[in-house]
């Protein structure tokens, strides 16, 4: 027998097997042929959960960014003169000027730097103050 001719033979036999399938029911009896088939939930259906999970997820990362936001406006709201802050650049200075934009700090005696508002990572606390056990 050549390949050809295998070939040949699974070709008719495929579509002879195709249309001697039966439907069976889940109580084991066998559907009639001209019966409809159950409908396929749909895709969407099975995704929902997932997609109601991301959504929630995005809800909340979105309000914890807002918050932190208004929080950091405030924090550069209260900044005035003579207050001490830290750079993001990891400097501590004074506030000397505060303009629309920016705030003019003092780095050292007589060493006055302009920085952008946004450019204060925070408010500069005294170690002394920050823990209680360094005061006694």
């Amino acid at each position: 027998m050549s390949f050809m001719s295998i070939l040949a033979a699974a070709e008719t036999a495929a579509p002879a097997a195709a249309q001697t399938t039966t439907t069976v029911v889940a109580d084991g009896a066998a559907a009639a042929p001209g019966a409809a088939a159950q409908p396929q939930p749909n895709m969407l259906t099975g995704m929902l959960p997932i997609i109601i999970v991301f959504a929630v997820m995005i809800f909340f990362m979105m309000r914890s960014q807002k918050k932190q936001a208004q929080k950091r406006q405030q924090m550069i709201d209260q900044v005035v003169k003579g207050t001490r802050v830290l750079l993001n650049s990891g400097m501590y200075g004074t506030i000397v000027e505060v303009k629309s934009n920016s705030f003019v700090v003092e780095i050292a005696d007589r060493v006055q730097v302009e920085v952008v508002k946004n450019g204060i990572a925070d408010l500069a606390v005294d170690p002394k103050e920050a823990d209680p056990k360094a005061a006694k």
